[in-house]
Parts: C-alpha cells; structure tokens; sequence
C-alpha cells in the first residue's frame, strides 16, 4: 500500500520514543509525511499542527485535549500494520458524487 501525492500529512504524538520511532518508520515507508512530537504541547505553534491525521499513542491518547474526527487513539501494543490501515482507511481519497 502506498500513499498518493502529495502525502498526506500526519502527526504522531507518542509520549514513548520506542512506539514513535516504529510507528513515524511505518507510516513514512509507505509514504506519508509524519511530523513526530513527544506531547501536545511540543506540536503547538509548529508546522506540525496542520496536520491531515493526528495519531495518539499511549499516554498521549489520555493526554490530548481535542475529540476530532481525524484524530486516531493507538493503544499501546497496537501492531503497526493496524495503524497503517486506520491512517489509510481516513485518509484514503474518497470517490466523487
């Protein structure tokens, strides 16, 4: 699965570098843009805060204030594939009417 462009622009939120660096590795290989950021407040007032998608991992998906619908909550062990299916499935072009 690749992602068409220009890629679509995603921030992931994770308090863990572990899950921040698998997760922004398997989201940028099948060719979204990941902006990466340890805390909601490291993303406020940076590039990253147009993002298309916002995805929450671990402590992250309690701490973040907004409810929007292009915000995905990751619970912690969540296989990457799961993720790059999610992200693809909300952001994937939609057929015209």
């Amino acid at each position: 699965m690749t992602v068409s462009s220009p890629a679509a622009r995603v921030l992931l939120i994770a308090d863990d570098p572990k899950a921040s660096e698998i997760y922004g590795r398997v989201l940028e290989f099948v060719g979204y843009e990941v902006r990466r950021a340890a805390n909601f407040v490291d993303a406020l007032g940076t590039s990253t805060s147009d993002a298309d998608l916002i995805v929450l991992c671990n402590l992250a998906t309690l701490a973040y204030p907004g409810q929007g619908a292009q915000v995905i909550r990751i619970p912690e062990g969540t296989p990457p594939d799961v993720l790059v299916a999610d992200v693809y499935r909300r952001l994937a072009p939609r057929p015209a009417i």
